[in-house]
This record gives structure tokens, sequence and C-alpha cells, in this order.
């Protein structure tokens, strides 16, 4: 991401409908994990630090990220362990952490494949890593391009992808269901008229509607733990490192 697009994340992220909504359904996959005693949590990628603060919570919370601009703001919502790193050689011993929070980072790297072994290789066993990622490749637009995307993903090739690393599958869903309809619509549009935005599609919204969306994905978080949602923009998982190995 350019220094730009992270300066507009960190005025927005803490209470945007989106980043908000993540963090919401997230936090209700981990669920009891995230009340176990003296957790140590990564968030890897961590862009302006919302999810960061938001998870110190819980535990202790190393924040990494390739940007030492990110870093910086990252700071100034009060997080203390920062680290500057390729999320392909992360610089952390073996079995460090027990949560590793991957939010929208893993279409960002080259070698997926290669990043979640190094996410295993660095999760406790019995640890979990969250993951969220773009769903539907056919959803690619000039918002991918901005945000530096490689690629987004099908249930089936994140299932794969997942199966290939020493990780287990613990929860595989759709996230973002109420906006999928508006999203296709909005994307195909602007497609077939070869209209351009500058930046990503995450534009500041009016409040009362922020706190609508925000309301819909508090709704949405609910129904994916107890049936998972039917269709979604993004796909979430859970995937855990086995406490025995062979």
């Amino acid at each position: 991401m350019q220094p730009r697009d992270i300066e507009d994340m960190y005025a927005t992220e803490a209470t945007h409908w989106w980043f908000a909504g993540k963090r919401l359904l997230m936090r209700r996959l981990l669920g009891e994990r995230l009340q176990r005693p003296g957790l140590r949590i990564l968030d890897v990628g961590c862009g302006a630090g919302a999810t960061a603060a938001e998870f110190s919570a819980d535990g202790w919370v190393c924040a990494a990220d390739r940007s030492v601009h990110a870093l910086r703001f990252v700071g100034e919502r009060g997080v203390g362990t920062r680290v500057a790193a390729s999320a392909e050689a992360l610089p952390f011993r073996d079995g460090m952490f027990d949560i590793v929070l991957a939010f929208d980072i893993i279409e960002h790297v080259e070698d997926d494949a290669a990043f979640l072994r190094e996410l295993g290789r660095v999760l406790a066993p019995g640890g979990v890593v969250a993951i969220h990622v773009p769903a539907w490749p056919a959803l690619w637009s000039h918002h991918d391009e901005v945000l530096e995307h490689k690629r987004r993903y099908t249930r089936r090739s994140l299932r794969a992808l997942l199966g290939d690393s020493p990780l287990q599958i613990a929860y595989l869903g759709w996230a973002s269901c109420a906006i999928f309809p508006v999203t296709v619509a909005i994307r195909w549009a602007r497609r077939l008229s070869n209209a351009q935005t500058e930046g990503a599609d995450l534009g500041v919204v009016p409040p009362w509607l922020n706190r609508l969306l925000t309301g819909v994905y508090r709704a949405e978080s609910a129904i994916a733990v107890r049936t998972g949602l039917p269709f979604g923009v993004s796909l979430a998982a859970l995937a855990t490192r086995p406490r025995s190995e062979s």
C-alpha cells in the first residue's frame, strides 16, 4: 500500500464499517480462544494498527508490517511491540504465538503457500491462524490493483491452499454477505463502462449509514458462527496447528 492509502486507513479504520465488521466477525469466530490467559498474538500485515490495538485487550500483541510508515501509526494507537518484517520471512522463533491474525494480507503475498508455512512455523501447537481474504476472481477490479492484490480466492482455492499447509482447517466460510449484490453490480457496471475510480472502494459514508452497516456486520457475524453465510465478498477461515505433530 502507498503512504497515502495507509494515512487514509489510519483516519478511518477504527470505526469504518468494513474494518469494524471484519473485526466483529473474527472475534466471534475466535470466541473462547480469546479468553485464555497469557495470550501471545501476532497481527501480521497490521496496516495502520486498529486491529492490533483492539486485540491488545486480549493479550500481548506484536504488530508486524513491511511498511515502517504504517508502523508509526500503529505506535500512535498505543501498540508497543512493532516489528518491520517481510511476510515471507518472519523474524520470530518457532511456536512463538498462540494466535496469528492474517486479515487481508495473504492476497498481497506472491507465494501464499510459503507464507502459510511461515505462519504455521511461528504458531504454537494448538494455536490458530485467523484468516480473511477477498473472494471471487470474477470481482477483480481497479480496487484490487490499487491495494496491490495478487489474487482473489474461491472457497475451493482457499481450502486447497490450507490443505497443502501444515495447518488444519477449523472453519472456512463466507464473509460480507449483505454487500455482495451491490458489490457485483458496481464492479460489473464499471467494467462495462470502462469507468475507473482513483482509489479503493472504501470511501467514507455518512455516520448513520456507517452505523447501519456495522450493525449488519454484527448480525452477519452471529449467523456465520451458527450456520455460516450463503455467499459473500470475502472468505474467513480459522486454521490450527496440531498439538502433536508426526
